[in-house]
């Protein structure tokens, strides 16, 4: 037997969510269904809901159902679940629409009255419901039944909530059910659904077209039939008065301005300069945020009986919103005396009126300066009621999110730039309505945040092309890279590259380019290894004989190959033999910079210690990612010529080996030249918290081992305790997280560590800065930086997790550090870029 839901009133949600609804009439636009990302955290400004249906979570109907049950209109059933797919019956739909209209309380004191309708029980549940909607001309029979325990067909759902605006099948154009159904389009309630005629409706459809519904106007007819538009009692409304939704019929409403972006910690909302109480399911119709309605008229509703505000409607008139450019206040002016824009143009304003800097509010006599992009809020007397002044961070690019209890921080590459997104944050991709976790790395994302870096709009862009990079140009300011044949412009003053490179480019909303990534791992085409180098040379060219220049033998890395070429560049001399060096060219001959930053091949740099990420040379460190090559050479010091370079591998590289690096800007290996083999028995250095200690005693006798935390992995290392060297006693009765520091014993041929430390960590650090693109931290007195072997925790109480550089961002964030945080910083002992390397943070909340 199926489930019936015959209580269609239940609270079920508490997604931190906001709902769909409708504009009234100058509003009248699709309503779209918008679901917040999981990642998100419900902040405590937001209200709680009871649990949304399991059925329903990430599918298109969850709003509707999430709207519809905070309404009191739907409900789920007891085991938690919605069951969208389920018939709903012709009872149902009857008191859904009672409900939705407003008239739930005349249903209970019509449950008595006899049916009018032959097959209708009198003092059943559906009663009251259904004499309702007979006597509103919401519902229709069949030959004096009503059939309740039918299913209802689509068209059946559509006309009965036309019905329920005050549309009258008279009055609508063409023939029975496709007069309905065209004016039911009309009104956007098939938004996101597709149906055909004839086929079943079940509990999901039916959600989907009442929430799409209370967002239409409503409407009656005069005498003679004309259309008009009416308040929730049927009376025609004034001429210029705010049309009127549906969703109005649930409650008293009232028209005010927003002056809040989000609710407070008592769940009140600012209206009109002044907060007001939301009811514990209270939601925003549109699938808007308060923060998109920051400076609008609203029409506000509340509950019948209720002093709570239930639901908040964008009712500012599409006419009365104008985004444009700014010009200057003229002297003796401000945005309290009128707002001027577009070269000429000029409103006056309001009494009262508001302006908002990225939805902070400043002072009354604020001045507006040239070129800022606006949007001038126009109240019913064509004045402004309120100015929000938009400054974007641009153009930055996608890195990571980190989630904390009521918000998540999101990093940019490059700039490091970072910003938290909450529940009150719009998000949208590629012009259409999204949520964070729909955001992927190197997506182009303009961000307008306020003065706590909340981010109130969230604007991305994935838009990639791929190609060899052809030319470098430029176009009035604005410089220009031809890929494949069409040219873009490229922010700022360009992002670098090799021509004959073939590149992906990630372009920004104005399809420039924004930021390259590599399509090939590294851009090889211009570095070469010097094979040879002679002086005072002849060439021919082009029939004609030159003279006086330099001969220049290289091998390739991009075409694996010897080439040969001439120049007369100074900077290239003898000493340029057995060197890697990127090549410079000008108009075809090859002319280095002073500072090319040759890397020799016979320097005999010793390997002292390498990992999947770090290689060590001495007290310096380098970076090794999955853009590093490896080659290998067999160097003749006395005779370059004989020098030869073969593809090598990351496995090539061990402790012994002897290297020549070429590093990037970042102080990442981009080149890893092995010159001499090395040894790979020696173990490397590790550190980590200390977890535990093991002893095994067998009859064959005892062995040990500790077990450290290395970046957020518990791994168990085998230790020695042979007398002098004590490795266990060392360890076995450190506490829990204590900084521990294992190494090996220079060719002692067993895969044991002979050296435990437990290494006194430095005190908390008195102050913190953090460099987000360089990625170099000062903690108190104490200069760092964090590599890809850094190791980052998250210490709360005794709760030790891995953490990122985003928590060190968060611990500087505003007045956090020694208040909410403090951190702990111990050195690798190496260097890493010229800078003393972090080997452990510890972020400790306090």
């Amino acid at each position: 037997m199926r489930e019936k839901s015959n209580s269609l009133f239940k609270q079920n949600s508490q997604q931190p969510h906001v709902f769909r609804g409708g504009e009234i009439k100058v509003m009248k636009k699709k309503i779209a269904a918008f679901v917040l990302a999981t990642a998100l955290v419900l902040p405590l400004s937001v209200p709680a809901f009871a649990a949304t249906p399991s059925d329903v979570v990430g599918k298109p109907v969850q709003s509707a159902v999430e709207e519809l049950t905070a309404l009191g209109i739907i409900s789920g059933y007891e085991d938690g679940t919605f069951k969208p797919e389920n018939s709903i019956t012709r009872a149902e739909l009857a008191k859904v629409v009672v409900i939705a209209t407003g008239n739930e309380s005349a249903a209970k004191l019509m449950n008595d009255v006899k049916p009018s309708f032959k097959d209708v029980k009198a003092n059943a549940w559906y009663t009251g419901y259904i004499n309702v909607a007979s006597a509103k001309g919401f519902i229709q029979g069949f030959n004096g039944n009503y059939r309740p325990s039918d299913s209802v067909k689509f068209e059946e759902v559509v006309a009965i909530l036309v019905r329920a605006l005050g549309y009258q099948d008279k009055h609508l154009s063409g023939s029975w059910p496709y007069n309905v159904i065209l004016q039911a389009d009309n009104l956007n309630i098939f938004d996101g659904l597709e149906i055909a005629t004839g086929t079943k409706a079940n509990r999901g459809i039916v959600a989907e077209l009442t929430s799409n519904t209370l967002g239409a106007t409503l409407v009656g007819y005069d005498a003679d039939g004309n259309q008009l538009d009416v308040d929730t009692k049927g009376k025609k409304l004034a001429a210029n008065a705010n049309l009127v939704p549906l969703i109005n019929k649930l409650g008293t409403t009232e028209d005010k301005v927003l002056t809040g972006t989000s609710l407070t910690s008592k769940k009140e909302v600012s209206l009109n300069g002044a907060n007001e109480v939301t009811a514990d399911n209270f939601f925003v119709t549109g699938g808007k945020k308060l923060g998109e309605l920051l400076g609008h008229s609203v029409s506000v509703l509340k509950k019948n009986g209720s002093n709570k505000i239930l639901a908040i409607t964008d009712a500012q008139a599409a006419g009365n919103i104008i985004t444009t450019t700014s010009d200057a206040n003229p002297a003796g002016t401000t945005v309290a005396n009128a707002v001027y824009y577009n070269d000429g143009s000029v409103k006056n304003s309001a009494p009262g009126v508001v302006t908002y800097v990225n939805t902070d509010k400043q002072v009354s006599n604020y001045s507006l300066a040239n070129d800022k992009e606006v949007v001038i809020l126009l109240n019913s007397d064509d004045k402004v009621q309120a100015l929000l002044v938009n400054n974007w961070d641009s153009n930055l690019v996608f890195e990571e999110v980190t989630a904390y209890k009521d918000y998540s921080r999101v990093t940019s590459k490059e700039s490091g730039a970072s910003y938290k997104v909450n529940s009150n944050t719009a998000i949208s991709l590629d012009g259409k309505t999204a949520a964070l976790a729909d955001l992927k790395a190197n997506d182009v994302v303009n961000v307008i945040k306020n003065a706590d870096g909340d981010a109130l709009n969230v604007v991305a862009t994935r838009n990639t092309v791929s190609g060899k990079l052809d030319s470098i140009g430029k176009s009035g300011n604005d410089v220009t890279y031809t890929v494949g044949g069409k040219t873009y412009a490229v922010v700022a003053n360009g992002l670098g590259g090799t021509i004959g490179t073939e590149y992906t480019y990630h372009l920004n909303k104005d399809g420039k380019i924004a930021y390259r990534s590599s399509v090939s791992g590294v851009d090889n085409s211009q570095f070469a290894v010097i094979l040879n180098v002679e002086l005072d040379k002849s060439f021919i060219k082009d029939g004609e004989v030159l003279n006086g220049y330099k001969k220049v033998v290289y091998y390739s890395l991009k075409d694996a190959k010897s080439v040969t070429e001439y120049t007369k560049d100074d900077d290239v001399t003898v000493a340029l033999k057995n060197t890697l060096v990127e090549l410079k060219y000008t108009d075809g001959l090859i002319n280095l910079p002073a500072a090319h930053g040759a890397v020799s091949l016979a320097a005999d740099l010793v390997v002292s210690e390498v990992t999947a990420s770090k290689l060590t040379i001495d007290n310096n460190s380098y970076g090794l990612n999955s853009n590093t090559i490896y080659l290998k050479a067999s160097v003749n010091k006395s005779d370059s010529t004989k020098t030869t370079i073969t593809v090598g591998t990351a496995a090539d590289v061990t402790k012994g080996a002897k290297v020549a690096v070429k590093t990037d800007a970042s102080g990442a290996a981009k080149y890893v030249v092995v010159t001499t083999a090395g040894s790979s028995a020696n173990l490397p250095t590790v550190q980590g918290l200390f977890v535990k200690a093991s002893e095994n005693i067998s009859a064959t006798g005892s062995t040990y081992s500790v077990t450290l935390n290395v970046k957020g992995e518990e791994k168990t290392f085998a230790l020695t305790n042979e007398t002098g060297v004590d490795a266990y006693n060392k360890v076995k009765d450190l506490k829990k997280s204590d900084l521990v520091k294992l190494t090996d014993k220079p060719d002692s041929g067993n895969a044991l560590y002979e050296y435990a430390d437990a290494i006194a960590v430095a005190t908390d650090a008195s102050s913190l800065t953090v460099d987000n693109s360089t990625r170099v931290i000062v903690a108190g007195n104490a200069t760092f930086v964090v590599s890809p072997e850094t190791q980052i925790f998250y210490k709360k109480g005794d709760t030790v997790s891995v953490g990122s550089f985003a928590d060190l961002r968060e611990a500087v964030d505003g007045n956090n550090y020694n208040t909410k945080y403090t951190v702990v910083v111990q050195g690798s002992g190496l260097k890493y870029n010229g800078y003393d390397e972090a080997g452990v943070v510890v972020v400790k909340v306090k």
